[in-house]
C-alpha cells in the first residue's frame, strides 16, 4: 500500500528474534492504564491484522500525522517517530516470538493520513498477543496498543479484512449508512453467508445488581456472500444491527452498524438513554415520556441549578460517552458494556492489568486496601463474540452511589 505522504520506514532498528526467547516483562505486568486516558492517547491511530497465509500476518497501520509534532528542519517542519512491536505466545508467560523497529519522518504540514503494512512471521495452529507502540521522537510521546492475533483455528477473524470500497483497509468493524465496503480473505473462492440481527444491547447494570442475561436470539435474515480472487463485490448493508459472518459453521466475523456518527453521540435519543447510569428510575420513565432534547434539558438543569454548570457536566459526561465508545466497543457500543459504564461513572482508572482472560482496574494505589478494584472476566458469547463482563459485588453499592452523586451536584 502506497502512502501519499513524503514518508519511508528505514532501517530496521530490532532484529527479528525468531528463536524463542524471554521478553522484557510479562504483558500481564504491565500496567496499561494509559490505553484509557484520551489525552495519553492519539486520536485516529489505528491497527488492523490480516493472515496472508500461515506463515505470514500483515499489521496495517494508520497514523494520523496531524497529532504528531513537527519541528523546524532546513526550513522546513518535520516529524520523526517510530514504530515497534512485539509478538507473544501469550499474556502470562512472556515467550517472545518476532519483534521489530521501525524510524519514520514526514515533511509535510501534518495534514494527512499515513497508511502502510509491516509483515509479522506468525505460524498458523497459535494464538498471539501483539504489543504494539508508536513514538513520537519529537514529543516524546509513547502510544501503546494490545492486539489479539488469531491463527489458531481453521477459521480465524483475522482471515477477513473489512476495505473500503478501492480496497483500502477500514481499520474498524462498524459500518455507516450506505458506506460501501469490501471484505478481503485468504481464501480465494470460499462461499460464506451472513446472518442480521437487529435487536439491540441495554446499558449495563449497576455494579452490585445482577449481570443481564444474554439471549440467542434467531437471525432477521441470512444472505451469501461470494469471494472472487480473494475479495466480494463492494455493497452495503441495510440497516443498524450486527452482522455475523459464518465459515466452518461458526461466526468468523462482525460488523456493526449501530448508528450514523458513532462513536461520537449520534442524536438527543443517545444522549437521553445514556443517562441511564446516573438517573433514578424514576427519573428514567419521566424523561422516557419527554421529547429527548426537553428531557435532557430539564435533567441537567434540575441536578445542576445552574445553566452554566449544566454545560460543564454535559459536556464532561458526553466526553466520557464518546470516550467508552473508542475504548471499549466490542460486541456492542462501549458505552452500553460493563467496561464502559465503569468508566463512564468513575473515570479512567489508575492501575489496569490485563491477561488472556480478565482485566483488573484499580482507583488508588497498587496494594492500598482502600483502593476500589473491578474485576472483568472474558467472556465467549452465543454468537462466537468476545465481551468483558463485570464480576459484580454487594460491595460496590456504596462506591458507586458516592461516585453517581458527584455527578449529580
Amino acid at each position: 500500500m502506497k502512502s501519499r505522504l513524503t514518508f519511508f520506514f528505514a532501517t530496521l532498528l530490532t532484529a527479528m528474534a525468531l528463536a524463542y526467547c524471554k521478553g522484557p516483562a510479562k504483558l500481564s505486568y504491565r500496567n496499561i492504564s494509559n490505553f484509557y486516558k484520551p489525552d495519553l492517547q492519539l486520536a485516529g491511530l489505528s491497527y488492523a491484522l490480516f493472515n496472508l497465509n500461515d506463515s505470514i500476518t500483515n499489521l496495517y497501520v494508520r497514523i494520523p500525522m496531524k497529532g504528531l509534532r513537527y519541528l523546524p528542519d532546513n526550513g522546513a517542519g518535520k516529524s520523526r517517530f517510530r514504530l515497534s512491536y512485539q509478538l507473544f505466545d501469550g499474556f502470562e508467560k512472556g515467550v517472545l516470538i518476532d519483534s521489530a523497529s521501525f524510524t519514520g519522518m514526514d515533511s509535510l504540514t501534518g495534514r494527512a493520513i499515513f497508511m502502510d503494512s509491516v509483515p509479522i512471521r506468525a505460524l498458523a495452529g497459535n494464538d498471539y498477543v501483539l504489543s504494539i507502540e508508536l513514538l513520537d521522537l519529537n514529543a516524546g510521546n509513547n502510544y501503546g496498543a494490545f492486539l489479539s492475533l488469531q491463527k489458531r483455528q481453521i477459521y480465524n477473524v483475522h482471515d477477513f479484512l473489512l476495505l473500503d470500497e478501492s480496497g483500502i483497509p477500514l481499520m474498524r468493524n462498524f459500518l455507516y449508512r450506505n458506506e460501501k465496503v469490501r471484505i478481503r480473505s485468504n481464501r480465494l473462492s470460499d462461499s460464506l453467508h451472513f446472518k442480521y440481527f437487529t435487536e439491540k444491547y441495554l446499558p449495563g447494570t449497576p455494579p452490585f445488581g445482577f449481570p443481564d442475561n444474554i439471549a440467542i436470539n434467531a437471525a432477521d435474515s441470512v444472505f451469501g456472500v461470494k469471494f472472487r480472487d480473494g475479495v466480494t463485490s463492494s455493497g452495503t448493508v441495510p440497516g443498524e444491527g450486527r452482522y455475523l459472518l459464518y465459515g466452518g459453521g461458526s461466526p468468523v466475523m462482525v460488523i456493526h452498524r449501530f448508528y450514523d456518527g458513532f462513536p461520537d453521540i449520534g442524536s438527543t435519543g443517545q444522549m437521553r438513554e445514556s443517562l441511564r447510569y446516573i438517573s433514578t428510575d424514576a427519573e428514567y420513565r419521566e424523561m422516557s415520556q419527554l421529547p429527548p432534547r426537553a428531557a435532557i434539558d430539564e435533567f441537567w438543569i434540575k441536578l445542576t441549578g445552574h445553566s452554566e454548570r449544566a454545560l460543564s457536566q454535559i459536556r464532561r459526561y458526553y466526553g466520557r460517552v464518546e470516550e467508552a465508545n473508542r475504548f471499549f466497543s466490542l460486541s456492542r457500543e462501549g458505552w452500553k458494556s460493563d467496561r464502559g459504564m465503569i468508566y463512564m461513572v468513575f473515570g479512567p482508572p489508575n492501575l489496569v492489568y490485563r491477561n488472556t482472560l480478565s482485566e483488573q482496574w484499580t482507583y488508588g494505589e497498587a496494594g492500598n486496601p482502600l483502593s476500589l478494584r473491578f474485576l472483568f472476566n472474558l467472556e465467549t458469547l452465543p454468537d462466537n463474540q468476545s465481551e468483558y463482563f463485570l464480576i459484580r459485588s454487594e460491595t460496590y453499592r456504596t462506591p458507586w452511589h458516592m461516585a453517581v452523586s458527584n455527578w449529580r451536584r
